[in-house]
């Protein structure tokens, strides 16, 4: 039992170490400026290992970001901060997790490409996503625990609306770049049309 906790954690310290190296060559060259190779060289472990923790270049960028939006999931579950309305919470929300991917632009396409262009999402991915669905739905039972406040939709309704509005900022934010002022705009207009046509 005690060998297998610590392959796991050997696999999941090996996999951190690829993912940091891949964040440091990212930041400094682009991604289309880094090859597995030279992720491998700055991990300072064998490419065969590399390619036993990955499938390329696209999924260590896709666990970059997952494990950056994790931080923002935390934040999330400090929402909604005390004077906030719903549509500043859902808009902070959506901020949180757009300020975690703005390091990598880049790592962000191939996210989008792996989300949208494949029949079958790899684990991980989908273990994200369930993670994302949990931090939202528990912001909206938060919001809707407030006084005066009443369920207009099932949960899962609310949940998919938000993901779906931040899908489409995501991609508004990518299109746009730094200094992102109209994803901003649409942000704000967003988290107040899901605000009001939820009733809440």
């Amino acid at each position: 039992m005690a060998v297998v906790k610590l392959k796991e954690r050997e696999r999941v310290d090996t996999r951190g170490r690829i993912v940091a190296a891949a964040s440091r060559l990212f930041d400094r060259d682009g991604m289309d400026g880094v090859t597995v190779d030279a992720i491998a060289s700055e991990a300072r472990i064998g490419k065969p290992t590399v390619d036993s923790h990955f499938d390329g270049k696209d999924d260590i960028a896709i666990a970059l970001l997952i494990e950056a939006d994790r931080k923002a999931l935390d934040a999330i579950a400090l929402l909604p901060k005390e004077g906030m309305s719903v549509a500043e919470a859902l808009d902070a929300a959506a901020w949180m997790l757009l300020d975690s991917k703005s390091p990598h632009p880049d790592c962000v396409r191939a996210f989008l490409c792996r989300l949208f262009g494949v029949e079958v999402m790899a684990p991980e991915l989908t273990d994200y996503l369930a993670a994302l669905d949990d931090s939202i739905r528990a912001l909206f039972e938060r919001l809707l625990a407030r006084p005066g406040m009443r369920r207009a939709l099932p949960a899962e309704t609310l949940v998919l609306s938000f993901r779906s509005m931040h899908m489409g900022l995501l991609t508004q934010w990518l299109i746009e770049g730094a200094p992102y002022e109209s994803a901003r705009i649409l942000t704000r207009r967003q988290s107040g049309l899901l605000a009001k046509g939820l009733a809440l």
